[in-house]
């Protein structure tokens, strides 16, 4: 595993374009994490300007625990876009360079491959929850109101479930470019389906009442396992745990894009 994800670390660190859109990730990940108070101290000061001084939205606890977890989590899940896009660029230049035949040449079998992308899948989605981690614990720490060993850890599951949604996310974008082999086409199906396929299905299931669509729409159910929390500072019902069912969807669609990715390269001629 370790010689396999070596491997794959030195192929992108000459992949420039993963590289770019990793800092990117990992740059909206600090905004994320460190940039929700300064951003609420700046309204702050604008509605002081206009003498509205009553108004303070520095008082919504969004860093405090345990509800940090939930917040962050809901939050940076929506740029794990970034990430599939590096990953896009790593698989599709295997099939451009050839260096996936190369690779079968000198030893590494197919599964190997596979499990290559597997593991960087895992190791990412492993990092950006220690990422969270880290940054969720430091300005936790500055900003909550109460500190205890019992609220820090509290919910900190999240972070669990938002390393799982974002592999099963990444293993569904290896599966499209394993599948189409062009970069720019890869994006454009990619951005095909999750934004007008998916949405118009799942509009459509709402305005027929049909709910059971939303369960056949893979991003959808991989970004339904963390739901958004905020409606609760406007006194709102929110769900604030992780769904059994829900979770079990997620491992699903994991699976079913792994085995999918595995058949395309066993039986493909390269």
């Amino acid at each position: 595993m370790i010689r396999l994800l070596k491997i794959e670390l030195h192929k992108v660190r000459s992949n420039r374009s993963f590289k770019v859109l990793s800092t990117l990730y990992i740059i909206a990940l600090f905004l994320i994490s460190m940039g929700v108070m300064p951003f609420l101290q700046w309204l702050k000061n604008k509605f002081a300007e206009f003498d509205a001084d009553e108004i303070d939205p520095t008082i919504l606890p969004f860093y405090e625990f345990p509800d940090i977890w939930q917040n962050l989590t809901s939050v940076a899940i929506y740029f794990k876009i970034l990430l599939a896009l590096g990953l896009i660029y790593s698989i599709t230049n295997e099939y451009t360079y050839r260096t996936i035949r190369q690779n079968v040449i000198d030893g590494l079998s197919k599964q190997e491959f596979i499990w290559s992308k597997i593991i960087m899948a895992g190791f990412l989605s492993a990092a950006s929850a220690a990422a969270l981690l880290v940054m969720g614990l430091i300005t936790g720490f500055i900003y909550s109101s109460e500190i205890s060993f019992g609220l820090v850890f509290e919910d900190m599951h999240f972070l669990l479930a938002f390393a799982l949604q974002l592999f099963a996310f990444l293993l569904f974008t290896q599966f499209i470019a394993t599948l189409i082999r062009k970069p720019i086409m890869t994006m454009g199906l990619m951005f095909l389906w999750v934004v007008l396929i998916e949405n118009g299905l799942f509009v459509w299931g709402q305005v027929k009442n049909q709910q059971w669509v939303e369960y056949f729409l893979p991003v959808k159910s991989i970004n339904a396992l963390i739901h958004v929390p905020f409606q609760k500072y406007a006194l709102m019902e929110i769900q604030d745990y992780i769904a059994l069912p829900e979770l079990a969807l997620v491992l699903f669609y994991g699976g079913l894009f792994y085995w999918a990715t595995t058949r395309l390269v066993v039986k493909r001629d390269l």
